[in-house]
């Protein structure tokens, strides 16, 4: 019997907040991270960045750029600066800290090899762990944990160990720290321990952490909102420099120079992290992602250095931040009570619901354009009180409820979603703007969607940038800039393109590209080693490429080859097929390290491996780049018109005894041999410059000829 039109009607409008609810909440779980930074984003946008506690309970000491830029730290690999971090750190102590977390893990020393380096850093580490006011780093795996070097440990105390692991999201993104985790205990049996960021705040609180009988934590009186599964939810301030953030190098400057005072009024009392701070190194996706500033903001007050120039693009923001950041934050939160709660998934379940139906009652109570308007407003009532309890340390379930709520509109209204090329249109506009059409194709032929994930793959990165960008943009209309840059990427996207590769991300004036994936090709380094060459021929056959009437910008291109994560990383709904990983980072340091040697074309030493044809190369150096401790290899490629001038041969022989003399520590043959090739070759230039240095003295022992490069 069929159902009266009203009664159908009623039905529909009783089912649809039902089945729109029921699919929100199937989304539940993978739906809360996006949520949460869009509560961020909506946090910021209605109340402006939330301020960090004043006076700030914890403090950062990073090793940053300027760290590895200034002396004693510059030239000096850092397995050598423990002694260094040793002074920094018994000011600290000296200077009242309440407690200092090092979120760093050496597992190695030079102790083993130099007895005694490091005797005064090994006092340090055993007073502050004696006074029970230092926190040494481990990584806790699934079997054993990463430990700090067996003496480091000893001298610390093993008591004075705690895991500096952060607990990702299914979308990849650090919202969350472990108050507590599981270990094996003395007779191997699992028992909570607590993590770097509860220990910190807790020796600095001077109170411990109390474990309830349902497992719920409680510090200083307030029950950690974490919940069951003890992991604390960071509530970041989002104000420019809202963790007070030290330099390394001046704070090691300042204890040189005695000051005391100093290390007393801006650390006693304060729990104190130290790592890392580099824009490429230990840099984490938190929830805070779309709400980040620009680096070098809001410093605090310098002890004996002044702030160094060029160390941060102006005004540049990025969605990543250090990792100690994670810790320091979560310390605030326990020390100040400030910790974001969620709802529990019963009452989070009646919000999603209890949206859709007023959604719903809206729908069914007027004309479709009246219902739009007015499910628009519920959106905007919606939005404020998420935000409003956001404000007050409540998560509600924002992204979820207001699903529901747009689910239930279409659903009412009678419309059918067309599904028949969804998964096309899915593949076809999630890879568009950075995939050729001809792999698009291939991906929609074989009828598999785009899906968040990623794999490990040995690929080739070239990255290649524009030398002399300034001088050439100045004076220009930026829509004139802008034609000059297009014409420029589509003319070596093109390049790479027709070589097997794609583009990832042009980055400022940047272009990084992949070979070897999404798909495999034969030899993906000697494809990445063809197409530079001919993004350089480009550049000279046409000399209207990056001409304007300031100058001409020119290429430079770094190319390594390695181990990269590829795959489509982000969250359910904003995700890019994207590469990152070491030989990401070293493919950039290359293409800064022409620079130093006047070139404009560098690869690895792993690229021309993987080419095959090592005389389709000329050795260069060994340099150790920036924020990586191992050497590598690099090499020019030679173009076929090198290859076949013989004069050039006879330089690149001339300049290969010249290396091999200087790794060979006979500085005084390298300099008369590099000495002949200078004027008409600006890396023997370069490599003079160095030989002259060390003309008539001896090689210490253990010489391998590696250069140091100190910028990026």
């Amino acid at each position: 019997m069929r159902l009266p039109r009203r009664a159908r009607l009623i039905l529909l409008g009783a089912a649809s907040p039902l089945l729109a609810a029921a699919l929100a909440l199937a989304l539940l779980a993978e739906l809360q991270g996006p949520s949460i930074d869009t509560l961020y984003w909506l946090r910021e946008t209605l109340h402006g960045p939330k301020p960090a506690p004043a006076p700030s309970p914890v403090v950062v000491v990073g090793i940053d750029e300027e760290t590895y830029r200034r002396p004693p730290f510059a030239g000096t690999p850092q397995a050598l600066w423990g002694p260094k971090l040793g002074v920094v750190l018994a000011g600290l102590l000296d200077g009242g800290a309440a407690a200092i977390g090092l979120d760093l893990v050496h597992p190695t020393s030079v102790e083993t090899l130099i007895p005694g380096f490091e005797r005064e850093y090994l006092l340090t580490l055993r007073r502050g762990g004696k006074e029970g006011r230092l926190v040494m780093a481990k990584v806790q795996h699934q079997s054993n944990p990463l430990m700090p070097y067996r003496g480091y440990a000893i001298a610390a105390g093993l008591g004075n160990i705690r895991s500096v692991n952060l607990v990702e999201d299914p979308d990849g993104v650090l919202r969350r720290v472990p108050v507590t985790l599981s270990v094996a205990g003395p007779d191997g049996s699992p028992r909570p321990e607590a993590g770097m960021a509860a220990e910190v705040a807790s020796r600095a609180l001077g109170k411990p952490l109390e474990r309830a009988a349902d497992g719920t934590t409680s510090l200083d009186g307030y029950r950690l909102p974490g919940g069951a599964g003890n992991r604390l939810l960071v509530n970041h301030a989002t104000a420019a420099g809202a963790i007070p953030t030290y330099s390394l190098a001046d704070l090691h400057a300042c204890a040189q120079a005695g000051n005391a005072a100093f290390f007393e009024k801006h650390f006693k009392g304060k729990a104190v992290m130290v790592g890392t701070v580099l824009d490429v190194e230990d840099r984490k996706l938190s929830s805070n992602r779309w709400v980040t500033k620009p680096e070098g903001l809001n410093p605090p007050e310098r002890c004996a250095l002044p702030v160094m120039g060029d160390l941060y693009v102006a005004g540049q923001r990025r969605d990543s931040i250090p990792g100690v950041y994670i810790h320091a934050t979560a310390i605030s939160n326990l020390m100040t009570h400030d910790g974001l709660g969620e709802t529990g998934r019963a009452a989070g379940a009646a919000l999603v619901l209890l949206l859709a139906a007023f959604a719903a009652a809206i729908t069914l109570a007027t004309r479709p354009l009246l219902a739009a308007a007015g499910l628009a407003l519920l959106l905007a009532l919606w939005s404020g009180v998420a935000v409003e309890a956001f404000q007050a340390g409540l998560v509600l379930p924002y992204v979820q409820a207001a699903l529901a709520a747009v689910l239930v509109f279409p659903l009412l209204l009678g419309f059918r979603f067309a599904v028949l090329d969804r998964d096309q249109r899915q593949i076809r506009n999630a890879f568009k703007l950075y995939l050729p059409g001809s792999l698009i194709d291939d991906m929609i032929a074989s009828g598999q969607s785009p899906r968040l994930g990623g794999e490990e793959r040995d690929l080739t990165i070239l990255f290649s940038d524009i030398a002399g960008f300034t001088k050439m943009s100045e004076g220009m209309e930026p829509e004139d800039l802008v034609l000059v840059l297009n014409r420029y990427f589509t003319v070596m996207t093109d390049i790479v393109e027709a070589h097997g590769g794609f583009v990832d991300k042009y980055i400022g004036d940047a272009v990084l590209a992949v070979f070897g994936a999404p798909y495999a090709i034969d030899n993906h380094a000697r494809a990445a080693v063809n197409a530079a060459l001919a993004m350089q021929q480009a550049m000279a056959d046409d000399h209207t490429l990056l001409a304007t009437e300031s100058g001409r910008g020119s290429c430079r291109i770094g190319v390594a080859t390695g181990p990269a994560l590829i795959g489509n990383i982000g969250s359910p709904r904003r995700f890019n097929y994207t590469v990152m990983g070491d030989t990401v980072n070293l493919a950039s340091r290359l293409e800064g390290a022409n620079k130093y040697y006047s070139t404009a074309l560098m690869v690895s030493g792993e690229t021309m491996a993987h080419h095959g044809d090592p005389a389709a190369f000329r050795a260069l150096d060994i340099v150790q780049v920036v924020g990586r401790n191992e050497p590598v290899a690099v090499f020019e490629p030679l173009s076929e018109a090198r290859r076949a001038d013989l004069e050039d041969t006879a330089r690149r022989a001339a300049y290969a005894a010249a290396l091999a003399d200087w790794r060979a520590g006979r500085f005084d043959s390298a300099t008369a041999g590099f000495t002949a090739l200078a004027p008409v070759d600006s890396a023997a230039a370069a490599m003079l410059r160095k030989a002259e240095k060390r003309g008539g003295t001896p090689a210490e022992p253990g010489w391998t000829g590696v250069t140091a490069l100190t910028e990026k």
